[in-house]
């Protein structure tokens, strides 16, 4: 009769196995209060503020060199044909027109 205790023997391990891992503790989970109705107000007031100042705040142009020099170029042209064409003179032409693109690009 040695046979059927060793079986007894391992069906109480098994046993005590199931046992262990149903014991896991699980973690209690503390829900916050909802925020009261005039405390959203101000969250929401201070909000709209902050779009204000972002929106006011304007991105400068990204132009690259090339651009700017054919910009300038075509303003200088346009100077020294209202001028009459006159000759002599393009130097003149391209430092008025670069003053005012830069004036203009700011």
């Amino acid at each position: 009769m040695t046979p059927p205790a060793s079986k007894k023997k391992t069906v109480k391990k098994a046993a005590s196995k199931k046992t262990t891992k149903k014991t896991v503790a699980k973690k209690k989970v503390v829900k916050k209060a909802a925020p009261k109705k005039a405390a959203s107000k101000k969250v929401s007031t201070k909000k709209s503020t902050a779009k204000k100042v972002t929106t006011a705040i304007k991105k400068k142009p990204t132009i690259s060199a090339d651009e700017k020099r054919v910009m300038v170029a075509m303003h200088a042209y346009y100077k020294w044909e209202k001028a009459g064409f006159p000759g002599g003179q393009d130097w003149n032409h391209w430092l008025e027109a670069e003053r005012e693109i830069e004036e203009m690009l700011k």
